[in-house]
C-alpha cells in the first residue's frame, strides 16, 4: 500500500474541517481546502504572564496565526485566564492552544480559557514504566474502559464549550500497554490516536486533530 498517490508529486489530501475558536472573532479554520495555518510555541514560564503576552505579540507580528503555551499543572492552566484575558483586551484575537503534558486535570481547567486543547494518549491516562505484560482481551477491554473515563469529561466540555482538541501521539512515549501490543511502530502510534479518537466520536464530537510525530 503506498501512503501517496506518487513519490514525485505532491497533492494535499481532502480533510475535515476543524474550527478553532470563534471565526467572527478572530479564529481559524484549517483542514478541508483552507491555507495551511502558521503556528508556533511559547518558550516562557506560563506563570509569567507579562511575557506570555509579549511573545504571544511578538509572534503574531510576523504572521503567526495559533499560539501554543504548555501547561502542564493546573496552576499553569489556571494561568491561561490572564494571559487571554490581557491578550483580548490588547486587540489579540488569536486562539490559545495549551500543551497538556501529564495530568487531566489541567486539561479540564484549560479547556475554560483556550481555544484548543492538546493531549498525548501516550501520557494523559497511562504511566509509562517500561512494563513487559500479555493482555487478554478482556484485560485490554478493562483498560479502554479506564482511558474512556479519563477522557470523556474533557470531550464533553470541549464540545460544550465549542473547543478543538488536538490528539498528539509522539513515538517516544507510547503507553505500555500499547507497546506491549504493538510494539514501537507506526501502527502503535495509529491505534493510541484512533482510541482517543474512538471517544470523541462517541460524544458526537469531531473537532479534532491528529499529530503524529
Amino acid at each position: 500500500m503506498h501512503y501517496c498517490p506518487s513519490p514525485w508529486t505532491y497533492s494535499r489530501r481532502l480533510t475535515r474541517e476543524v474550527i478553532i475558536g470563534d471565526p467572527q472573532q478572530g479564529g481559524v479554520a484549517i483542514g478541508a481546502r483552507h491555507p495551511v495555518m502558521k503556528q508556533s510555541m511559547l518558550t516562557c514560564d506560563t506563570m509569567d504572564t507579562a511575557a506570555c503576552v509579549q511573545q504571544t505579540l511578538d509572534l503574531v507580528a510576523v504572521g503567526c496565526q495559533l499560539v501554543r503555551i504548555t501547561a502542564p499543572t493546573v496552576k499553569d492552566a489556571a494561568n491561561l485566564q490572564n494571559v487571554v484575558a490581557e491578550l483580548r483586551a490588547r486587540g489579540c484575537q488569536v486562539p490559545i492552544v495549551a500543551d497538556i503534558h501529564f495530568k487531566p486535570d489541567a486539561a479540564m481547567e484549560a479547556i475554560k480559557w483556550v481555544e484548543k486543547v492538546r493531549v498525548n494518549p501516550g501520557n494523559y491516562a497511562d504511566t509509562k514504566k517500561f512494563a513487559v505484560k500479555e493482555y487478554t482481551e478482556d484485560a485490554y477491554a478493562a483498560e479502554l474502559r479506564r482511558i474512556d473515563e479519563k477522557f470523556s469529561p474533557l470531550v464533553i466540555e470541549a464540545r460544550r464549550l465549542g473547543r478543538a482538541l488536538r490528539i498528539g501521539t509522539n513515538h517516544g512515549s507510547l503507553s505500555d500497554r500499547i507497546m506491549n501490543r504493538y510494539g514501537d511502530s507506526p501502527l502503535g502510534m495509529v491505534e493510541s490516536a484512533l482510541e482517543f479518537a474512538r471517544i470523541c466520536r462517541q460524544h458526537d464530537f469531531h473537532n479534532f486533530v491528529f499529530s503524529m510525530k
